[in-house]
């Protein structure tokens, strides 16, 4: 199976007009700016103003990740590098995200050959999103202008791909600690105040599952049996979170699901798969976790291959085990509305 994918946060880079002569780690503005990126690879941009939301304290951090900023002066890179890492540890405090290891944030970008440079369209960012179960990406760009330098940091969200920027300047490169300290209070206020525009609007079950009867219609709908080999990677115990929530979600929509441990009988349709769960990070008191799925549909009597998929899912609770069967019932969610389909062909 293959390895899990882990969180992500990626961003993309703007220039933005400056005024002359800013002071030393000086904001352009006190409120976060919107920034302008060309209109053939940026999602929609939106003024970070403050608007209303739920309480903060009440909210989960949002699952975050933190690339390298960009330079067009190579020989600012190194800066770049080291912007990124310090403002990753500045958010490493935030109550509102809750931050991926950049070195599982590269390794994606590998994999996937993602790079990490040139702008991030909305499209790479619900893909990274995804592949990662990372809500939020943040991404910016350091460069000089005239005698200072600025540095831009752009907050893109990976379901709604709404984008918030905001912005600090220098007159020193030795000043970038504060630069990203300016910029993870901007940021953090960010991820405070916007979170329901952030954020998908979750639907209730009951919603949810009259949404899902609307996709299957008055069509008949075959008999299955799932067996998925699960197991949590924190804990020796087999974890049965994936097999379950797809068991109740089919029988709720009126699958006949036949337990093939119990009877014999042959079903229509067989869907196996693998599914893990493990650690992703400590914020406080809560902790992440990643989940993932892979699933693998088949026609019983013909053993014809009707779909295969696969599913990375983060979940943010109190404890390790319970963060990991919410993150494997996301994934499971997401899944089985892709499934549907499939099997009422």
């Amino acid at each position: 199976m293959p390895h899990y994918l882990p969180l992500i946060l990626l961003g993309s880079l703007a220039l933005m007009p400056l005024a002359a002569q800013t002071p030393a780690v000086t904001a352009t503005s006190n409120a976060p700016a919107a920034i302008e990126t060309p209109a053939a690879a940026a999602p929609p941009i939106v003024a970070a103003t403050p608007s209303p939301s739920a309480p903060a304290e009440a909210a989960q951090p949002l699952a975050t990740a933190v690339l390298d900023f960009q330079s067009s002066d190579e020989s600012m890179n190194k800066q770049g590098a080291e912007i990124a890492t310090l403002l990753e540890a500045d958010l490493s405090a935030s109550e509102h995200a809750i931050l991926v290891e950049r070195q599982e944030v590269d390794k994606i970008l590998n994999e996937q050959e993602l790079g990490a440079s040139g702008l991030v369209s909305a499209d790479t960012a619900a893909k990274i999103g995804s592949l990662t179960g990372a809500q939020v990406l943040v991404t910016g760009r350091l460069f000089a202008v005239g005698n200072q330098y600025m540095v831009v940091a752009k907050i893109i969200s990976t379901e709604t791909s709404r984008v918030y920027g905001v912005t600090a300047s220098l007159t020193d490169l030795a000043n970038l600690p504060q630069a990203a300290q300016e910029l993870s209070g901007k940021i953090d206020g960010v991820l405070a105040s916007h979170r329901d525009v952030l954020l998908v609007h979750e639907e209730s079950p009951d919603q949810r599952l009259q949404r899902l009867r609307g996709i299957l219609g008055a069509r008949s709908l075959p008999s299955v049996t799932i067996t998925i080999a699960e197991r949590d990677y924190s804990q020796p115990s087999i974890d049965p979170a994936a097999q379950t929530e797809i068991t109740m979600q089919l029988q709720e929509l009126g699958f006949q699901v036949i337990d093939a441990a119990q009877d014999h009988r042959k079903a229509d349709v067989t869907i196996t798969g693998e599914a893990f769960s493990e650690l992703g990070a400590r914020h406080g008191n809560l902790v992440s976790s990643r989940g993932r799925i892979e699933l693998r549909v088949v026609r019983t009597s013909t053993h014809e291959l009707l779909w295969t998929d696969r599913e990375t899912q983060v979940a943010v609770d109190l404890g390790t085990q319970t963060a990991g069967k919410e993150a494997l019932q996301k994934a499971a969610g997401k899944l089985t509305e892709r499934l549907l389909p499939k099997l009422t062909k």
